[in-house]
């Protein structure tokens, strides 16, 4: 169907065509752009014509590859040229995979189409209309490409499919300029004008285009029929074949035309021979009623042979010329169900020598030279003959036409809907039949005014008679429940088609909507995109929801007719059942691996169901180029960045937010040590292997999720900080271990608040690291010990010197923001460098036999216990983990502090004790001067008093001083008794330890301490 309307005369014109400047800027209908659009295929072209950035975003390689990638999926491995499944397997998936590039180019070309269509105008905008009307066309032109690149030997139903998509393209692009504010304007003036115009001598062409010009209704349903017929006459079989079993029933022959009843012919002369009879026979002849009649039933055959016999005479004819007869009607009814114009049907009935059933049936009246080939010769006759419509009329309601063809045509003729839908099959011929009647209606109406005005003195406007949409819907959910037509509604498309033609797309949507929730959780793909529907979901629009292609063609209507205005009343009051439908578009888009079209239809959809739709989406993308990618289209949409990066973690962890919500204190199970030794000198160490592993995909997904505040801006920084702390409470309370060092790894304040603000918060109060490296000595001198920090140096409070008039982006505010973030990081950054000092302890216990080996693992473990050290620095200050935001997250922070800091302070004590033992007995000085960080810092002794855990903290020192003890023993008595000089002194910077240099009479040589020089 081409995609132009008929003229007023042939139908309505295309407003194109009287402004040719618009066309030629917008219109992509020339011959080059469409061979361009069929010869286009490769991806890298998908928004040709949009804007620079996003054409370099849509063509760009990631892009590119991200959508192959997801549509590459094989059962076979048939990349091995040797590979027996290489050819089968290839042939096998090739038609499917044709299918799926076809599918997904048509994705990928109505994206592009909607990217140009600028929506944001005002709907009285008539180049907001025009460019409608165009991107209308772009869409059928779009459907025709991908029918053309279907093979012949698909299934019809497809073809089919895609021919109505075509179709129903261009019926709304009519009928959209039919209510366009350029053709109601032109229409208003007609009203006020064209009936003045006419006189008695106006012809009927001149009073059918006045008529047309003056009813923008009456030129929708003239739009409508138009569009029928063009469609009967393109998919429907041809007539022949229809009547191929009637006329073989009549015996005719195939190419031999006869001139009527020849059956019933023959039995007349035949009775007039018998009977010598030279004068017509009469129906009351002597004994004609017994001889004359018809063999298969014994009725009376017709007597003579004028058109109107059989009603005159209550005969009949001959069984092969009733189904000649029958033919004839049948053909009839198709020559106009398909849009003949008089011409055509004249030279149908002239080849058959039957003009006189023609001239009885054409109105009466030789059409004008510009009517020749119009369809509407037959109702714009009405003006000159209203003797003809009426005869029409009682023959279409006489009981005695027994054909249902014969019925339907008069009912045609004179717009007699009970009548012509006798003859109706399908859905569309039954449309035929109502709005051919109330185009009739409507003609007849203004017909009745033009006479009115006539023999009236004043000459008043013309005013249209209401529309009868709601008599055409209440029909129209009629035919839905009409079991002989039930398979054809439920086919795809139909349920559009219906709410164009009634214009009821309000009701279209909502239930589109509603299906789409519906379908969209009985499958369980995307049921995360929306709410669960509750109520009755309509059948036909749940088969629709399920295709993708109705799915794709009402999310682009939709959005096309609001950008109209014509859908203000359906969103006010239905806004999120509407919205379910570009949601399951955008679905849809995620299942054919579509990630770069997903900002553009997000962005059509209210801000908030947009974070909600694209945080329920990205999560799933993990590529960081691919994720750039996203945020750059996010932008060139307007869509606020932050509130997607929050949609995305809100979505991913909901549960867990629940739970955080309603936290009740408890204690906290998962421990991070365990007993190591025997006897006296136990101590507590980190469990092996505590946070090596595989992590589970939903605590990955939570990761994952927070992965995106490297993208919030800094107004909204504070949001993206208190997700992150969200994540490790969760993760902390849980004993997540595993997951928590993904999470310090993927997820550092470091580098994501520089990538966010522009700002290593994680040194907000303080200068970072000078970045000094060990040299070659100190590495070597294994009795050089760094001095902890002094437990009375207090950190400074990030935001304290924050006054009132400071920006809310200033670096300390921002720091302040996510202090809680960086305390948990630090603590979890702690339990991560105990775990790995851990690791090297136990392989250098497990290697101390072997002198090379254990000098290797020395020398790991000082730079692992360095990174302890530097770790557990944060740590151990007195507000640490104490500065909540709320009550709840007092309560969660309390019971973190109080389970896990005593817990790194007796691993971190235990490392030292280690270390003292294996690499240098300097390293027991550290476990005394921890011993005094913990009785100087108040929240450190509070901890330990509120787990109950200080009598496992006393036990510990003591054993730290019993070692420490001996090993000064030891060393003063070994240097003594050999006399080779004196013994290395425990030394440290900025201070010593004198103070733990004490004698010991007793006798311990049998204590072995590995550090011992």
């Amino acid at each position: 169907m081409a995609p132009v309307t008929r003229s007023s005369l042939y139908g309505r014109q295309s407003q194109l065509e009287n402004n040719p400047s618009q066309e030629e800027s917008n219109s992509p209908g020339d011959g080059r752009e469409d061979q361009q659009m069929a010869d286009e295929d490769d991806e890298e072209s998908l928004h040709e014509g949009a804007t620079e950035n996003v054409e370099f975003l849509y063509t760009s390689q990631g892009g590119v590859e991200l959508g192959r990638r997801a549509g590459s999926s094989m059962l076979i491995d048939t990349t091995d040229a040797q590979s027996p499944f290489r050819s089968s397997a290839q042939e096998m998936l090739r038609p499917l995979q044709d299918t799926a590039e076809r599918v997904s180019r048509q994705v990928e070309e109505f994206a592009k189409a909607l990217d140009r269509f600028v929506s944001n105008r005002e709907p009285t905008d008539n180049s907001l209309w025009d460019d409608a009307l165009v991107l209308l066309e772009r869409y059928s032109k779009i459907a025709d490409i991908r029918k053309a690149k279907t093979p012949a030997g698909e299934e019809q139903g497809e073809l089919d499919k895609l021919q109505l998509e075509s179709d129903l393209w261009i019926l709304v692009r009519n009928l959209l300029y039919t209510n366009s504010p350029r053709n109601l304007n032109d229409v208003q003036i007609a009203q006020e004008s064209r009936l003045a115009g006419l006189h008695r001598y106006s012809t009927n062409t001149e009073l059918w285009t006045a008529f047309l010009d003056s009813d923008a209704v009456a030129q929708e349903y003239e739009n409508i029929l138009s569009w029928l017929q063009e469609r009967a006459a393109d998919t429907s079989p041809p007539v022949e074949e229809l009547t191929r079993s009637l006329m073989d029933k009549s015996s005719r022959g195939d190419g031999i035309w006869s001139s009527g009843p020849i059956f019933t012919q023959s039995k007349i002369k035949q009775q007039k021979r018998t009977r010598v009879w030279s004068l017509p026979l009469e129906p009351s002849n002597p004994g004609l009623n017994r001889t004359h009649v018809r063999e298969s039933d014994q009725t009376r055959l017709v007597t003579q042979l004028d058109p109107d016999a059989r009603t005159r005479e209550s005969a009949a004819f001959e069984d092969e010329d009733e189904y000649y007869d029958q033919a004839t009607w049948q053909t009839y009814w198709e020559m106009l169900r398909r849009g003949k114009s008089n011409t055509e049907i004249q030279s149908w009935f002239s080849e058959r020598k039957m003009l006189w059933k023609y001239a009885s049936l054409c109105g009466g009246g030789t059409p004008t030279k510009q009517m020749i080939d119009s369809p509407w010769v037959r109702i714009l006759n009405f003006a000159t003959n209203s003797e003809w419509l009426e005869r029409c009329r009682m023959l279409a309601q006489n009981p005695a036409v027994e054909d249902h063809f014969q019925r339907a045509v008069y009912g045609v003729l004179c717009g007699d809907f009970g009548a012509s839908k006798s003859a109706s099959k399908t859905i569309e011929d039954h449309l035929f039949s109502i709005f051919n009647s109330l185009l009739i209606q409507r003609y007849q109406h203004y017909l009745e005014a033009f006479r009115t005005r006539s023999s009236a003195s004043t000459i008043p406007g013309y005013r249209p008679a209401a529309p009868s949409t709601e008599k055409i819907r209440q029909y129209l959910t009629v035919v839905q429940s009409d079991p002989s037509i039930k398979e054809e509604v439920h086919l795809p498309h139909k349920l559009i088609e219906l709410a164009v033609m009634s214009k009821d797309f309000g009701n279209l949507f909502v239930t589109m909507g509603r299906a789409a929730a519906h379908v969209l959780y009985a499958t369980g793909q995307g049921s995360q995109l929306m709410k669960k529907n509750e109520g009755e979901v309509n059948e036909v629009a749940s088969l629709n929801a399920q295709d993708q292609d109705s799915v794709r063609m009402v999310a682009h209507l939709q959005l096309l007719l609001r950008s109209l205005g014509m859908l203000d009343s359906a969103y006010a009051q239905n806004e999120y059942e509407l919205e379910n439908n570009i949601a399951a578009y955008v679905g849809l888009l995620e299942s054919l691996g579509r990630w770069l079209l997903i900002p553009l239809y997000a962005s059509k959809l209210s801000k908030k169901r947009s974070y909600h739709v694209l945080g329920a989406i990205l999560i799933n993308v993990t590529d960081r180029r691919e994720r750039d990618l996203q945020v750059k289209l996010m932008k060139q949409y307007n869509i606020d960045v932050s509130e997607v990066a929050y949609g995305i973690f809100s979505l991913a962890n909901f549960a867990d937010l629940q739970k955080l919500r309603h936290y009740k204190h408890g204690p906290i199970s998962s421990k991070i040590t365990m007993m190591g030794g025997t006897g006296k000198t136990a101590q507590h160490k980190i469990r092996p292997a505590m946070m090596s592993g595989d992590v589970p995909e939903t605590e990955l997904r939570a990761i994952r999720s927070v992965e995106w505040i490297r993208y919030v801006d800094a107004e909204n920084w504070g949001l993206a900080a208190w997700s992150v702390g969200v994540l490790y409470k969760v993760f902390l309370l849980e004993g997540k271990f595993v997951a928590l060092r993904q999470l310090l790894e993927r997820v550092g304040l470091s580098v994501m608040s520089l990538a966010a603000v522009g700002m290593n918060l994680q040194f907000a109060d303080a200068d970072p690291p000078t970045g000094h490296i060990e040299s070659e000595v100190d590495e070597m001198d294994e009795d050089h010990v760094k001095p902890m920090s002094s437990p009375s140096r207090k950190r400074k409070a990030a935001g304290t010197d924050t006054t009132s008039g400071k920006a809310k982006t200033d670096r300390q505010t921002l720091a302040l923001q996510c202090l809680v973030w960086k305390q948990l990081e630090q603590l979890v950054a702690a339990i991560d460098a105990l775990d790995i000092f851990q690791e090297v302890a136990d392989a250098l216990e497990q290697h101390k036999t072997n002198p090379s080996a254990a000098r290797n693992y020395r020398r790991e473990l000082k730079r692992t216990l360095d990174d302890v050290r530097q770790a557990m620095n944060p740590v151990l200050v007195d507000d640490f983990l104490c500065r909540p935001d709320d009550e709840n997250e007092a309560t969660v922070l309390d019971d973190i502090r109080n389970h896990y800091i005593p817990e790194v302070v007796l691993a971190y004590n235990s490392a030292l004790w280690f270390a003292g033992h294996y690499v240098s007995r300097t390293w027991l000085v550290e476990c005394m001067t921890l011993a005094q960080v913990v009785a100087e810092t108040p929240m450190l002794t509070a901890v330990f008093v509120a787990s109950g855990r200080m009598k496992e903290l006393v036990r510990a020192f003591a054993v730290d001083s019993q070692a420490l003890l001996q090993a000064t023993e030891q060393s003063s008595a070994g240097g003594a008794g050999t006399g080779a000089g004196r013994a290395k002194k425990i030394r440290t910077e900025k201070g010593n330890a004198d103070i733990w240099k004490v004698s010991w009479k007793e006798d311990y040589r049998a204590l072995d301490l590995e550090a011992m020089d």
